[in-house]
């Protein structure tokens, strides 16, 4: 929003600086985004008279001027405009000025071989016009009033300040000259002088049968008023011109500026049919009853005033005149019954509607207005006849044949918005203010008096009446949309004090948060993954209902497609792995931390799951496989996932199943973690990739979030315990036996280590051997066993017995041989 310092001036008493009223307006609420000096570009050009012209003797173009500006001495200045003569008012730019709009600083120069001591200006180089065909000439009539070498801020009427203003949605009340100005006296604590109207009393009742319910409701009007004897040649006033165009509204004629002057002056946005244009397109005269209000339908179109042709549906609130739409309600009008230099009468409509419907209009149609912006803020219906009778004001000023009559859609009350403050409420939630006296440096601390704030709320409008415990306060109209509890009288009060008066109530200190140690984990575990070379992926927990499953239903889904909670997530990873294949990836490492959704009991239980998937290598370099595309096998899968868990510190063993559907029978396990069944790692089963050919491939996994963390964050695994480097040697036992294939490495190690006592200190698996000479079933593992005393060096002698019993205990406890 765009103010002008001098219209705001008409209204208000200003008595400090533009530059210490935008400060004002910025701490009241107002921010404001720019301060333009409108003056700027002419600062140091003045007020001539060419007293003589003579032809250049080196050029045919150019001319030497005598040009006087009021001092000792008269200018020599070559010119070149086509339009210079002697006797003429020009504006002049004398030595060491600055034209901001071309940047060019006037210097003293020889042109041709002649000395020029200044610049005549055209207004192109005054930064008025776009494009300048000669110098500027000032009649005579106008520059007789000012003195020679007087500024020519003062002759253009550019001494003035231009506000951009940044007008948020709780406060509608901004985007007017009334608005603002109310809000300058209230900060200022001056007097207003807000034009006089002459209200109209005589104003008919029009039926609301046309008009839809949604788009005019109780906190809406509508009001159509005729406009006879009006007349589309007239020009505008160069004052109302000049305050238009500030605000960046074109001047188009006097009927429409009129409407545009007082959208900014009142915020409320008018429009002017053409009545004849009107009476022509329904095939007779218009009626105030002819208009309404109602959706687009699919087959309308409507050609606004911007020449672009919008096509209608329901969603998009158009006004009609006998059923035929004419404007986009509250956007833009049509072209074919705007107002034009042939105009003689008007219908000129004034109305508050839905702020909601009008946003969905202009959303439809992407287009957003000056009208638009005001009506999707909020204004009150009770400003509404106000402004009508506003501008019959000023259409009598200029027409004085004029004759209206007008019509409304309901009878606007003079009863505003009340609303209950109490006293206690208000120091209770505002405290006590702080006077320092400078003189004695004494501080002084009390609550806000009676008096105070009753003429704080006066000075933005309200009316007050005592009651017990506070008062009864009513809202003017232009408050009456962000004024409308407690806690907004309050708030006010305090702005208009100024935030910085109060005594402050910091909190007192909270002790700082900090994550838990389950967040900690599943912090590391995610970095650990990031850092093996997964990326994290998000996918949808709606999913489409499958009959054959037993899902969570939800009970009012958008769309039929996603009316259930997944019960699994490795079918969406199976999906980005592909995409990213075919896509040209040579590999896809990929892990969600999600929740799963399952019916157990009649109960709907929450579940969350670290899963993923592995498909390809990420391997840097291809001169090893001749550049071919290799895939991990199991261990190598199975290995890089070991490798991102491995951070946490837990074990987890895998015992061989093939319960899961969607996994290779053969090449899949379920992960024991403490002792519990947590999830599951394998290869997809061969099915699942029929007529894929990119895809070789495929492992997934899924661990139960909860079991992991938790046996991540047991005391004895999440704090670290150090132990002294070893001092002694070790000793070392390599021992082979032949097992039945059914017993899993896993269960005889911790066998062994469990057998071994405290001199042995940790087994590992060396070797597996397997040929013909043992049968189908049968298998060799080679453990290597190390033992160590940590206070001595251990002989033979110390572990023959322990080592003899261990080989005994292997033996009868898996039914295995040694091979020696």
């Amino acid at each position: 929003m765009k103010v002008s310092h001098n219209w705001l001036k008409d209204l208000v008493d200003i008595n400090i600086t533009p530059i210490e009223l935008s400060e004002k307006l910025s701490i009241g609420g107002f921010e404001v985004e720019s301060l333009t000096d409108c003056s700027l570009n002419v600062k140091d050009v003045v007020l001539g008279k060419v007293l003589s012209v003579e032809k250049h003797i080196n050029s045919d173009k150019l001319s030497i001027c005598s040009v006087d500006i009021g001092l000792s001495s008269v200018l020599q200045i070559i010119c070149g405009a086509n339009n210079i003569r002697p006797d003429i008012y020009v504006y002049v730019a004398p030595i060491g000025s600055y034209l901001k709009a071309v940047d060019l600083e006037i210097k003293s120069a020889e042109i041709r071989g002649v000395l020029s001591e200044g610049m005549i200006c055209s207004l192109q180089e005054l930064g008025l016009e776009q494009l300048s065909k000669g110098i500027a000439v000032i009649e005579e009539s106008l520059a007789s009033k000012y003195k020679l070498g007087h500024n020519a801020a003062d002759i253009l009427q550019l001494n003035d300040f231009i506000y951009d203003l940044a007008i948020t949605a709780n406060r509608p009340d901004g985007m007017s000259l009334i608005g603002i100005a109310r809000e300058v006296s209230a900060l200022l604590e001056t007097n207003l002088s807000l034009p006089n109207v002459d209200y109209i009393s005589d104003i008919n009742i029009l039926k609301t049968g046309s008009f839809i319910p949604e788009a005019i409701d109780n906190e809406s009007i509508y009001s159509v008023s005729f406009i006879e004897n009006v007349d589309g040649n007239f020009i505008s006033p160069k004052w109302i011109k000049d305050r238009l165009e500030i605000s960046d509204i074109k001047s188009i004629n006097l009927i429409v500026d009129i409407t545009n002057y007082i959208l900014l002056e009142q915020g409320q946005p008018l429009h002017a049919f053409d009545r004849e244009k009107l009476s022509t397109l329904i095939g007779r005269d218009v009626r105030a009853s002819d208009f309404g209000v109602r959706n687009g339908r699919d087959d309308e179109k409507l050609i606004g005033l911007d020449g672009k042709c919008y096509l209608l549906n329901s969603n998009v609130t158009v006004i009609t005149c006998d059923d035929k739409p004419v404007a986009i309600a509250g956007i833009i009008g049509g072209l074919e019954t705007s107002v034009t230099e042939t105009t003689t009468s008007i219908c000129l409509e004034a109305a508050v509607f839905n702020p909601s419907v009008i946003r969905g209009s202009s959303k439809e149609i992407g287009l957003r207005t000056e009208s638009s912006s005001r009506y999707e803020k909020g204004i009150s219906y009770k400003n509404t006849l106000f402004s009508v009778c506003r501008s019959i004001d000023l259409f009598k000023r200029f027409y004085k044949s004029s004759k209206y009559k007008v019509y409304a859609s309901r009878v606007v009350n003079d009863d505003n918005n009340s609303v209950r403050l109490r006293r206690s409420r208000i120091h209770k939630i505002l405290g006590p203010i702080v006077l320092y006296d400078p003189q004695t440096n004494l501080v002084e601390k009390r609550l806000l008096n009676d008096s105070e704030i009753v003429h704080k709320l006066q000075l933005i409008g309200c009316s007050i009446n005592n009651m017990d415990g506070g008062w009864d306060v009513s809202v003017i109209p232009n408050r009456s949309q962000d004024l409308i509890r407690e806690i907004d009288l309050i708030e006010e009060i305090a702005r208009l004090i100024r935030y910085d008066m109060f005594d402050q109530k910091i909190p007192e200190p909270v002790r700082p948060g900090k994550l838990t140690n389950f967040q900690l984990a599943a912090r590391k575990l995610k970095n650990s993954l990031v850092n093996s070379g997964f990326n994290e992926v998000l996918t949808y927990s709606l999913v489409q209902m499958d009959k054959e499953k037993d899902q969570v239903k939800i009970s009012n889904p958008l769309v039929s497609e996603l009316s259930c909670l997944r019960d699994s997530i490795w079918q969406d990873h199976l999906k980005i792995c592909d995409q990213n294949i075919k896509s040209g990836s040579k590999a896809c490492w990929i892990f969600e931390i999600g929740n799963i959704f399952i019916t157990h009991d009649n109960d709907n239980i929450q579940k969350e799951l670290i899963s993923g998937a592995i498909c390809g290598d990420k391997k840097l370099s291809e001169w090893n496989t001749s550049g071919k595309k290799n895939s991990l096998d199991y261990y190598q899968a199975r290995g890089k996932l070991q490798q991102a868990i491995s951070s946490l510190n837990v074990s987890i063993q895998d015992k061989l199943n093939d319960k899961f559907d969607h996994l290779h029978p053969g090449r899949s396990s379920i992960l024991i973690i403490e002792g519990k069944e947590s999830g599951y790692f394998g290869q997809i089963h061969p099915k699942l990739l029929l007529g894929n050919k990119l895809i070789k491939n495929l492992y997934l996994f899924s661990i139960d979030s909860d079991n992991l963390l938790n046996a991540a964050i047991r005391k004895s695994t999440w704090n670290p315990i150090y132990k002294n480097y070893a001092t002694v040697p070790s000793i070392e036992r390599d021992v082979s036996f032949v097992f039945d294939k059914k017993y899993l490495v896993a269960e005889i190690i911790n066998f062994i280590k469990k057998s071994g006592k405290s001199l042995l200190e940790n087994v590992n698996l060396i070797d597996i051997y397997n040929d013909k000479t043992l049968s189908n079933n049968f298998i060799n593992y080679t453990f290597r066993l190390i033992y160590r005393d940590k206070d001595k060096t251990l002989q033979e002698s110390d572990i023959s017995e322990l080592h003899n019993n261990l080989i005994d205990s292997i033996e009868n406890n898996f039914a295995a041989k040694q091979r020696i």
